[in-house]
């Protein structure tokens, strides 16, 4: 069975593409998308910071041990 002489002159039929610069017309959308992203994140991590407690009796109890460790006793 012979060997291809250099099998980097078949190509294929693989397709060239190349990078074409954007109009800012274009980017709108993305820029957009990415918006709208950062500020679904802010709402939940602000939604999940300012959640209230399920027991608040048991925050309060560790928040007073807590309090008794620092003032040493």
């Amino acid at each position: 069975m012979p060997a291809k002489s250099d099998p980097r002159d078949d190509f294929g039929g693989a397709e060239y593409f190349y990078r074409r610069s954007l109009s800012a017309r274009e980017l709108l959308p993305a820029i957009g998308v990415g918006i709208a992203a950062a500020l679904f994140a802010f709402y939940v991590a602000r939604i999940v910071t300012q959640r209230t407690p399920l027991a608040p009796e048991l925050v309060a109890s560790r928040r007073k041990a807590r309090s008794q460790l620092k003032q040493g006793g």
